[in-house]
């Protein structure tokens, strides 16, 4: 069953939910109550074949500067990607 991560935008905290199939659940903060959450992306960790493979997994990173001594990095993982 797939969890889902969501964070509240009245207070900020982060809450888990399990969503199965349609199934309509009542999605409210456990700290101050609120019902505007937004979907925040989740670290996985998961292992493909055996120890020491040298299997990729299709993500990569980039990393560049976004000014003032500071850097970003972009993700990108395998799968859906959103059509503009």
């Amino acid at each position: 069953m797939p969890i889902y991560e969501f964070r509240c935008l009245s207070c900020g905290n982060i809450e888990e939910f399990i969503l199965v199939g349609s199934s309509q659940i009542e999605m409210k903060c456990g700290a101050c109550g609120g019902e505007d959450l937004e979907r925040v992306l989740s670290r996985t960790n998961y292992a493909m074949g055996s120890s020491g493979s040298s299997q990729s997994s299709g993500a990569s990173a980039t990393t560049r500067s976004c000014g003032q001594g500071q850097s970003c990095t972009s993700i990108e993982l395998p799968g859906y990607t959103k059509q503009d």
